[in-house]
């Protein structure tokens, strides 16, 4: 594929990228095309999208049936929201098509356009709840190290990678974090503790921890 620009150049001048150094992005994959399962570089080579892009390409790349069906709803309706007094065709039928595949409590559903933006849709889900059951006081997640969950404020403070801590400090109060269950990394001087039991120990600490 014959690209007419420097990209690079481009990218390092106008582009920010989310949780990065720029000496990462000296020598960047510049991706421009997939299919299915698969993704090719700037250069040619072909890579399995063993990521499926960042967990979001779930059906594979290149499928012309969702670029002809993206571009007849664009033709009717680019987009519109459901707010207050709105709502619009495609995300009422999706929703009811989706509520008759889950369980029949799970029958409502809430659209998000990524996963940070719907762990914060989480956190803001469990708090309403509390408060509306007169629980305002039930304010505490708990997450587990190493686990990822997004770029936004609260998702950043749920996400158990410390590297990702320190440039936005202080972070949201009222998240503990525990270890994760990792038998392969486990390692204790109790020969009675099992990886079983040390999730269980520190699950029941941070929840007797104050935020």
């Amino acid at each position: 594929m014959t690209i007419d620009f420097d990209v690079v150049q481009s990218d390092q001048a106008h582009l920010l990228h989310p949780l990065y150094h720029p000496t990462a992005h000296q020598q960047p994959k510049i991706w421009v095309r997939g299919e299915g399962a698969f993704v090719f570089d700037s250069a040619g080579q072909r890579y399995i999208d063993g990521l499926s892009a960042l967990w979001n390409v779930h059906i594979g790349h290149g499928r012309a049936e969702l670029a002809a069906a993206a571009a007849a709803q664009m033709e009717t309706l680019g987009y519109f929201s459901a707010y207050t007094g709105s709502t619009n065709l495609p995300a009422t039928e999706l929703a009811t098509k989706l509520s008759t595949l889950f369980y029949p409590q799970i029958n409502t559903f809430f659209f998000t356009s990524g996963g940070a933006e719907s762990t914060e849709s989480s956190f803001k889900t469990a708090r309403f709840f509390w408060k509306a059951v007169g629980k305002p006081d039930k304010v505490k997640f708990i997450s587990r190290m190493k686990g990822y969950h997004g770029v936004t404020m609260a998702a950043m403070a749920a996400t158990g990678l410390p590297a990702y801590w320190p440039m936005f400090e202080p972070r949201m109060p009222g998240i503990s974090h525990i270890e994760s269950p990792y038998p392969y990394r486990f390692h204790s001087e109790r020969s009675d503790v099992s990886p079983g039991v040390a999730a269980a120990d520190l699950l029941e600490a941070a929840i007797c921890r104050r935020p």
